[in-house]
């Protein structure tokens, strides 16, 4: 009996998570899009969809638990205003059984916006980027990184032009500090490979400046202990090839100042957060990105505390059902963003700034729920 009514329970409310999944998703893309719309008119229409279909990903994480509260309030209002969840439980069915279907309708929502963060967002927000500037410019958008002193892994990469045909990079500069000691790596030009950038016509220069505090006997001496190597290539051929765990794409999303967001995953996003090369400023920001993908997805379960209860108050119809979603949406953004800014300027702890809308949302919805089983 128990497990006919779970089938009908899940049909009942996976048709509505669906319908909001989709009209929200759609929504999420359309509002990124917009903006840019002026510089993609004209391209093919081919690749624009495949660069539309590229954000579902983003979008979804961020409105699974919007789709999830207009689910719940259309499903589980409707079973109120009809009376069905007085007959379950007329039938010896608890609401806690009822429930529980929700819950891990929740629970699978959550989990779900976990694994797309921390192994789809990675990928597709880096394709979004580049996909963006080849139909904007014609290319990947490297060129937009020229003249930027960029942070790839452990060394800085600066190099003055590249083409746009081929993304080959000229006067190419990488500097990689290790205590005192600088090491310079200049080439004449440069590629992106798949593990690194490829050097060629390059030279190295190794500089210690601990030396300058020593004392030396003459200038030539001083100058020995400052530059401790340089050396040059074999030949006009040769190359060298500096490893790195960033590509393209990934470099371009965060770089090119087009607007989408750092393809981090969670564990990336964990991992700079205690990197003690990085400034202050840059961890916090890391912390607020890690604490973020992991509110975001959690956000399923503290809207599902706050829908129930308003939807076997309130929505007994579906424009009502429609109204207390917006509503719930509105104040759960609200929170978010508030929460997020407090959080970055250092007013409130990260952790709790990126976990307030969930936090407060879950109590107003728990305390409604014992009311409603009070005598």
């Amino acid at each position: 009996m128990t497990r006919i009514l779970d089938r009908y329970l899940i049909r009942q409310s996976l048709a509505a998570v669906f319908l909001g999944a989709l009209l929200y998703s759609v929504l999420g893309v359309v509002s990124v899009t917009l903006p840019r719309l002026q510089w993609i008119m004209g391209a093919p229409v081919g690749p624009v969809l495949g660069w539309l279909a590229l954000q579902v990903p983003t979008s979804l994480v961020q409105t699974l638990p919007l789709a999830l509260v207009l689910g719940v309030l259309i499903s589980y209002g409707r079973l109120a205003a009809d009376r069905e969840l007085i007959a379950m439980q007329a039938g010896g069915v608890p609401l806690r059984r009822v429930a529980l279907v929700y819950v891990l309708l929740g629970l699978g929502c959550t989990v779900l916006s976990l694994g797309i963060n921390e192994y789809v967002l990675p990928r597709t927000h880096g394709q979004v980027a580049t996909q963006y500037w080849q139909l904007t410019s014609g290319s990947s958008g490297l060129w937009r990184l020229a003249g930027q002193s960029i942070l790839v892994d452990d060394v800085s990469l600066h190099f003055a032009s590249t083409d746009r045909s081929t993304d080959e990079l000229f006067d190419v500069r990488i500097e990689r500090w290790q205590g005192q000691e600088l090491l310079v790596l200049f080439a004449e030009r440069a590629r992106f490979e798949e593990n690194g950038i490829r050097l060629f016509g390059y030279s190295s220069t190794l500089i210690d400046f601990a030396s300058l505090g020593q004392q030396h006997a003459d200038a030539v001496e001083a100058y020995g202990q400052l530059l401790r190597a340089r050396n040059e290539p074999a030949g006009e051929q040769a190359s060298l090839l500096v490893s790195t765990s960033e590509s393209v794409d990934e470099l371009v999303a965060r770089f090119s100042q087009g607007g989408f967001e750092d393809p981090v995953s969670i564990s990336e996003a964990r991992e700079r957060s205690l990197d003690e090369q990085l400034s202050a400023a840059d961890r916090r920001q890391m912390r607020v990105l890690y604490q973020r993908k992991l509110a975001e997805p959690f956000g399923s379960l503290a809207l599902l505390l706050l829908a129930m209860p308003l939807a076997t108050r309130y929505a007994r119809s579906r424009g009502l059902a429609f109204g207390l979603s917006l509503i719930v949406t509105l104040a759960w953004y609200v929170l978010m963003t508030v929460g997020q800014l407090l959080a970055q300027s250092g007013t409130l702890p990260v952790w709790l700034g990126l976990w307030l809308a969930n936090i407060v949302l879950a109590t107003v919805g728990t305390v409604l729920l014992q009311q409603r089983r009070a005598p």
